[in-house]
């Protein structure tokens, strides 16, 4: 049990996931989909979600605030870029209100962190 404590307080294991993350969101925002959501407006959530969480693993990734505000913009222009990407798959298409979506949960989770973890001292 120490050996994985140990393991996720390092930022190396959050650079792994922060890479791993992003590909994962790849392979979701370019297959092609599925259908309509069961849930009306679960989209949204999901996209808020995924990003928030994928704001989280960059948080692990740095003890540096500077830093870490340069990860969670790059987060939001990867997904304003996954959702251009979009338009080019059959049965996909780009939505402003899914960019909306992924910069609501990165800008919340990233504030929640600059106030709690990185407050400058």
């Amino acid at each position: 049990m120490t050996f994985i404590k140990k393991w996720l307080s390092h930022p190396v294991a959050f650079r792994i996931a922060f890479v791993l993350y992003g590909l994962l969101v790849v392979w979701a925002s370019l297959k092609p989909s599925g259908g309509p959501q069961p849930i009306e407006h679960f989209d949204k959530v999901m996209h808020f979600t995924f990003y928030g969480l994928f704001t989280i693993i960059a948080a692990g990734c740095t003890t540096q605030r500077k830093t870490f505000i340069w990860l969670s913009i790059f987060i939001i222009l990867y997904g304003a870029l996954m959702e251009i990407f979009q338009s080019f798959v059959p049965s996909r298409f780009m939505s402003i209100a899914d960019i909306v979506a992924n910069t609501s949960g990165i800008v919340i989770v990233a504030v929640l962190f600059l106030k709690i973890r990185f407050r400058r001292l």
